[in-house]
């Protein structure tokens, strides 16, 4: 194999676009789950374009002029994580017939990874599509396994009477930012770890308010005359490649620890699955740590199937010098 990197753009993209759908329509053999709609030639093109409008940059492997794997980052800023690197699944892919792309990897990310550690953003976060060889590859690279997306069909379930579920309206966004707030405190637990983060009130309310003003949906669990849980339907996923597209998704989702262990996620789980299929949806989607020893059994339990994954790469800051 003769290794040529050139850039994404307007000469490469479609090449690359066949590429990603290739990729996808094999993937799919195994994992169903994932959007039908990225196997179209124009849909990933349309999607590798949008990337490179956002101002992502891209460089595509090729050999002999056919490209064999594609790789795009650009940088986000997170409330929690400040900015960092984005490695987005709808401009990552690799040839099928290529079982072990450690090496071919490691170039277009040696590429891509330093001009953002030279700017000062240390942690990379990318996203592909639940295939081993890739993930092997990419842990050969130093990025582990930060969160987990999973797909389920829309099938009602029989709900726990013990507990009972509303969908709250914009006088509960206090409690809803009360439980959010739980959430977050529970992720920087270990063995999760997640950063010391003690938002204001004030500020999950305003979080809050916004998503059910762009249609989101917040689910609370009530027990005991308590309100201890809470599940957001959110009208569609941030990662359109890895979850089925204009279908809700579960965003915040938490349980009081003094409720825990007494059916409030699985009541909340029914009440979610029973509001889409009376919206007519088919199916619904979540992500989760793959740290998180309460979420982890919990999604699988309820039916959910990995489509994807979200790795984390945290680069030292002394790299910056030498990354030029």
């Amino acid at each position: 194999m003769r290794l040529i990197l050139d850039e994404l753009d307007e000469i490469t993209i479609e090449r690359s676009g066949e590429l990603v759908a290739r990729e996808h329509a094999v993937a799919r053999r195994v994992c169903p789950q994932l959007p039908a709609s990225y196997e179209s030639l124009e849909v990933c093109t349309v999607a590798l374009q949008e990337l490179l409008d956002a101002g992502c940059r891209g460089v595509v492997a090729t050999d002999r002029g056919r490209p064999f794997a594609v790789l795009s980052a650009g940088v986000r800023d997170g409330r929690v994580l400040g900015r960092y690197g984005y490695l987005p699944a709808e401009g990552f892919a690799v040839d099928p017939e290529l079982h072990d792309p450690t090496t071919v990897l490691a170039t277009m990310y040696a590429q891509l990874a330093s001009p953002m550690v030279t700017g000062g953003v240390w942690r990379h976060y990318l996203l592909h599509i639940a295939q081993r060889r890739l993930h092997d590859a990419l842990a050969n690279l130093g990025f582990a396994r930060h969160s987990v997306y999973g797909v389920r069909a829309v099938t009602r379930r029989r709900g726990d009477s013990r507990v009972t579920v509303r969908i709250a309206e914009l006088a509960d966004l206090d409690i809803v930012a009360h439980l959010a707030l739980l959430e977050i405190q529970h992720r920087a637990r270990p063995p999760m770890f997640g950063p010391m983060n003690d938002p204001p009130l004030a500020d999950l309310v305003a979080e809050h308010r916004a998503l059910h003003t762009g249609g989101a949906v917040h689910l609370l669990a009530t027990l005991d005359r308590r309100d201890v849980g809470l599940l957001t339907v959110e009208p569609s996923s941030p990662v359109p490649r890895l979850c089925p597209p204009d279908q809700p998704y579960i965003g915040p989702t938490v349980t009081a620890p003094d409720a825990r262990g007494r059916g409030v996620g699985r009541a909340l789980v029914d009440a979610a699955l029973d509001w889409a299929q009376q919206q007519g949806y088919g199916w619904i989607s979540v992500d989760f740590e793959a740290a998180n020893p309460l979420s982890r059994p919990f999604w699988l339990g309820a039916g959910f199937r990995p489509t994807g994954y979200g790795l984390l790469r945290f680069i030292d800051p002394k790299h910056a010098a030498i990354a030029e």
